[in-house]
């Protein structure tokens, strides 16, 4: 799951926008039950989802769609902000729902992306362990029962079906972005998941992080395994213009656990 304090960084990027209207018009894609995503401003909040049971209990968006992110034909250049948050690795056409995003944002709007990177430790046991073994890897690894800790879904669902497809890495993402005429003004890749793995597997640590390196070496730094998650937002270009206006200078940071 996204971390909630980088996302807010990336939203902070987002207010230092003097041109950013209010309220500012925000669809959450794939909104389920609860945002993901704290807007500390005035705004009108428009969510999709899949699942009406998950949209009939979430009461923080005003107007409700119900459709596939992949498909539904949103409303193009309508929204000043779209953010999606631990969707994308859900879908088995992330490159269509990123499309369909990209539409729909105005020119000179935001497109804030978080999820987790498919080239990671954690995209790898996501893509090749059965749903049904989720909750047991999960507390194997924190000693923490995910149920404990869960957001309350409108239909009982925690886990869902992952797909991680190459394209949800942030690497495609943002050249597929640049597609569509959205330029990165934040992006940061980072490990939270170090620090809290059970003290039982602490001392083996030195030895993931010795073959996280090996491979970094390998692929000529293309890929860190231990950067297992990541925060996006794009900004679209205005029409009057050839190039994206940004509210400040691309902060592009990657974190890594201390050795």
């Amino acid at each position: 799951m996204a971390d909630r304090a980088i996302i807010a960084e990336a939203v902070e990027v987002l207010l230092r926008d003097p041109a950013l209207p209010r309220p500012v018009v925000i669809l959450e894609a794939g909104c389920g039950s609860a945002s993901e995503v704290l807007m500390p401003f005035e705004k009108k909040i428009v969510g999709i989802d899949i699942d009406a049971a998950q949209l009939e209990h979430n009461d923080l968006v005003e107007k409700k769609i119900q459709g596939d992110l992949q498909t539904y034909d949103l409303p193009q250049n309508a929204f000043d902000l779209v953010a999606c948050v631990d969707v994308l690795e859900h879908l088995p056409f992330p490159e269509k729902a990123l499309a369909n995003m990209s539409r729909s944002v105005k020119p000179g709007g935001y497109l804030l992306v978080a999820g987790p990177e498919p080239y990671s430790y954690k995209g790898l046991v996501a893509q090749y362990t059965p749903l049904s073994m989720r909750f047991a890897i999960h507390k194997l690894i924190t000693g923490i029962d995910a149920r404990e800790i869960r957001r309350t879904h409108g239909n009982g669902q925690i886990f869902f079906r992952t797909y991680m497809k190459p394209a949800c890495s942030l690497k495609r993402l943002v050249h597929a972005a640049q597609g569509w005429g959205l330029g990165v003004v934040f992006e940061k890749a980072f490990d939270v998941h170090s620090s809290r793995v059970r003290a039982a597997y602490k001392p083996f640590l030195g030895a993931v992080n010795f073959f996280t390196r090996s491979v970094e070496a390998l692929t000529g730094g293309r890929i860190n395994l231990l950067l297992a998650d990541y925060v996006l937002l794009f900004k679209k270009a205005e029409c009057s213009a050839g190039q994206p206006s940004y509210p400040g200078e691309s902060t592009r940071t990657m974190s890594v656990p201390e050795q």
